[in-house]
Formats: C-alpha cells, sequence, structure tokens
C-alpha cells in the first residue's frame, strides 16, 4: 500500500463558491474512509479571490496557483506531477460536490477488482434530476443507460477516480497538453483503450454536478481553440484522411457562421472576431500538418 493512497486533483477558475462547497464535500467523505489523501486544487488564474479563499478556509489544500488560465489539461498534469506517490488519484472539476459515502465504495471496488483501472459515478443536476453524461468514445445508437454497473471507454476529468500509476511514462502517460479545453480526456480515453485499460461506471454511487460554471466564462478562448482540436486529434489519433475530413467540414461550418455574422451586420462583434479566430488557428495547423506531410512524427503518434 502506497504511504498516499488518494489524491483529489481538482481544478478551478472562477468558482469560488463551488469549489468552497466542492473542498468541504471531499474533505467530510475523504475523512471517513480512513484512508491517507491529499487534496490538490490548480487554480487557472481565478480573479474572483478563490486562491485566498482556499488558503483560509482550507490551509491543508496543496494549491496550484497559475498565472494564466493555462487550460484543463496542463493544470490536471500540474496536480498529477504533485501526486507521484498516490495509489489512486480522483480527478474532477470544481462545480462537482461529493454525496456522503462515494469515496470510500471507489477505493474498495478498485481494492477488489485488479483488473479495472478506474471507475466513475452517477451524476445528478443541482434540482436532484438524472445528468446524462458521455461514457463512451463513440457513437451509441443505443439510449445510455445509467441503472447498472457497466463498462464505460472514456475516462472523463469531470469525475472519475483511476490508479496513478496509468499516468505514468511508460503506460499511458499524462494529457496532451496540446488541448486547450476539450479533448484532452479523450485522447487520454483513446490511449487507453487501445492499451486495453478497462474502467466502470457504478450507479449506485452519486455526485451533484452543477454544471460547467467555469467553461461560461471563458467561453471566447475555449471555441477558438475547439476547432483546431478537432483536427488534431483525428490527425493525431485516426490519419490523415479523417483529418482531411473533418477540416473540410469544419471550414464549411465557419464560413457559414462568419457569412451569417456578417449579414446580420455583426462582422464587428465578439463572436465574429471569436469564429475567424479559430478559423485562422485551424488554417495554421492543416497548414502545418500539410508541410510535415502527416509524417510519422512524435505529433502524430505514429
Amino acid at each position: 500500500m502506497a504511504d498516499l493512497t488518494l489524491a483529489v486533483i481538482i481544478v478551478t477558475f472562477n468558482t469560488r463558491g463551488l469549489v468552497l462547497e466542492c473542498l468541504n464535500s471531499v474533505r467530510e467523505d475523504a475523512i471517513k474512509t480512513g484512508v491517507s489523501f491529499r487534496v490538490i486544487v490548480v487554480d487557472n488564474a481565478s480573479r474572483d479571490r478563490t486562491a485566498t479563499a482556499i488558503r483560509t478556509l482550507f490551509p491543508s489544500v496543496h494549491l496550484i496557483e497559475n498565472s494564466a488560465n493555462v487550460g484543463p489539461a496542463r493544470a490536471f498534469n500540474q496536480g498529477l506531477a504533485a501526486s507521484a506517490e498516490a495509489e489512486y488519484v480522483l480527478l474532477m472539476n470544481s462545480d462537482i460536490k461529493v454525496l456522503p459515502g462515494t469515496l470510500g465504495p471507489m477505493l474498495d471496488y478498485l481494492d477488489r477488482h485488479s483488473h479495472i483501472a478506474g471507475v466513475s459515478v452517477r451524476q445528478v443536476n443541482s434540482d436532484g434530476t438524472a445528468r446524462k453524461f458521455r461514457k463512451s468514445l463513440g457513437m451509441n445508437l443505443w439510449p445510455p443507460q445509467f441503472d447498472r454497473i457497466l463498462p464505460v471507454t472514456l475516462f472523463g476529468t469531470t469525475f472519475h477516480m483511476g490508479r496513478r500509476s496509468m499516468f505514468n511514462e511508460d503506460q499511458i502517460g499524462m494529457f496532451d497538453e496540446y488541448y486547450y479545453f476539450f479533448h484532452e480526456d479523450l485522447d487520454w480515453s483513446i490511449r487507453a483503450y487501445r492499451r486495453g485499460l478497462m474502467f466502470q461506471y457504478l450507479p449506485e454511487l452519486g455526485v451533484v454536478h452543477h454544471g460547467a460554471r467555469g467553461r461560461v466564462q471563458n467561453r471566447g478562448a475555449i471555441l477558438g481553440e475547439f476547432y483546431r482540436a478537432n483536427v488534431y486529434l483525428q490527425a493525431k489519433l485516426y490519419g490523415r484522411f479523417s483529418a482531411r475530413l473533418v477540416y473540410l467540414v469544419q471550414t464549411a461550418e465557419l464560413l457559414c457562421i462568419l457569412a451569417f455574422l456578417r449579414l446580420a451586420g455583426r462582422q464587428d462583434s465578439i463572436d465574429a472576431a471569436t469564429y475567424r479566430s479559430a478559423f485562422e488557428k485551424q488554417q495554421q495547423l492543416a497548414d502545418s500538418l500539410r508541410l510535415m506531410k502527416y509524417a510519422r512524427s512524435a505529433m502524430l503518434g505514429r
């Protein structure tokens, strides 16, 4: 057994009230497990005095303060680097409230099932209604099931506990920091799936997910990177043809959006500037990939 059993890594941006609630719920439930644990918060340059509040109310928390919003991939990697000695790691958003009696059974399940690399649990909205979330890498033609133990292939960063060793370089490694917001967990999950790692969904356990509160405050930067990230993921993990197809579809979409904004007299709006930036960033990536001719390079994961 490792000296540190559980490391909890929380990434936050301008969600002071929610992250304080989150930390309180984590601390109360982690204490009940009776295992050694460390809580790590990575603050992505919040402007709402999040860091000050955490230092005051939760002095035992390992707080990492970034001078800029570096996105979840790099922030989670910072937390993972600060928890290398842990046996298990829990990745979670700051808008999560852990319900009592959740963490202990998650740890017990992983202890009893050595072939399972990680577990996720049921999520509910703030009003108590069931919250649907993605559990697989691809499209699912059937309605998702949330009432039974199921295998999952997407190891998401919203709330997921797994073995810390998965993130070592001799296994799956850490998150690809090329992604600013979306796809860092999808990229990692595809790599894990290809290595044969297995994850499970445990419906009898749950958390409250208040829902993307930090994301809405950083919409412009996220959207500006989203289209480029789509092309990058396809090029890295699926190859030239798939990347070209996604690039062409997205180029048509972005041109249509920009044309609509121009016709609506909004060509000088923030939205128009954001979509122009997305178009330019996607084009720059496509140009660089063409220059490389989709070589078998480290960036393409070949």
